[in-house]
């Protein structure tokens, strides 16, 4: 081959790998913005389940405290109420003994 030849078709490979190379980047490029975007986009969803999750099981925890709350309130007044009844007995026992007596 002659060296005109060989130059000119080295010339026209170098062309080509630039013009390859140049739309090879370009499509890694906007395939990477679109994997990004997609990410984005299934990172934000997600987030969103998380949260909605989350309010729920947080919503669950708050009526079980307000429960519990309850329970011991109603612990309590029961106690009252049989510390009440108690004395109440014993006022009916020393009346009847009294009278009894």
């Amino acid at each position: 081959m002659d060296q005109e030849l060989v130059a000119c078709l080295d010339r026209r490979f170098s062309e080509l790998k630039s013009e390859i190379t140049g739309e090879l980047r370009a499509e890694i490029a906007a395939s990477g913005e679109a994997i990004k975007s997609d990410l984005r986009a299934e990172i934000a969803a997600s987030a969103a389940d998380t949260r909605r999750h989350f309010d729920v099981v947080a919503d669950r925890l708050m009526d079980k405290i307000q429960r519990v709350g309850v329970d011991q309130k109603v612990d309590r007044l029961r106690g009252e109420a049989a510390d009440e009844f108690r004395r109440v007995d014993r006022r009916l026992l020393r009346l009847e003994a009294r009278i009894i007596g």
